[in-house]
């Protein structure tokens, strides 16, 4: 355990500082465990934990009792992890300094971009597969596997009509999200 080194409070230190600081020496490494466990990067689990911290400052009015404090920190720790993970998803990296590591001959780079082109494909096929319905991509997932429609339909135990029109929907739904 460490000591921490009291110093003076400044003139304008309240009430809500003391308890601010409280919270956040008794509920920092609980938060920590909660955002690594929200599948936060651990190298981002401390700027989390600071914004969870951030908005408890600002939201301190809302605190009943120090007893409520965990509970609440809790809810404010979630939300700034659904957050930072909508966040990261839309993050896209930027490769710099790789100019010098393409390759000369344009079979090589043509190669290159056939692989980057099929990541990307495979990428925005998995976004499509996970915003389509559960019942739909029962139907998509095998039909991508090469299934024929009346394999699919015996093995959900469905008529093939209803294997046909969910096929109908997804590529209705394909359509929209390339329009996108």
């Amino acid at each position: 355990m460490t000591t921490i080194p009291l110093h003076p409070p400044p003139a304008n230190f309240t009430a809500a500082h003391a308890l601010l600081g409280r919270l956040y020496l008794e509920h920092r490494d609980f938060l920590r465990r909660l955002l690594l466990g929200q599948a936060i990067p651990s190298g981002d689990v401390d700027d989390v934990v600071q914004d969870v911290f951030l908005t408890a400052w600002r939201r301190l009015e809302c605190l009943v009792t120090p007893e409520q404090a965990r509970p609440w920190l809790l809810v404010i720790g979630l939300n700034h992890a659904r957050n930072h993970r909508k966040l990261a998803r839309c993050e896209r990296e930027v490769l710099a300094g790789l100019a010098d590591d393409f390759p000369e001959r344009e079979d090589e780079a043509e190669s290159i971009g056939m692989f980057v082109q099929a990541t990307y494909g495979l990428f925005r096929l998995k976004r499509f597969l996970l915003k389509i319905g559960p019942r739909i991509r029962a139907v998509v997932v095998p039909y991508l596997e090469g299934r024929s429609i009346r394999e699919i339909a015996e093995a959900l135990g469905i008529k093939t009509k209803t294997a046909h029109a969910r096929l109908r929907l997804a590529r209705e739904q394909l359509k929209t999200l390339a329009l996108a």
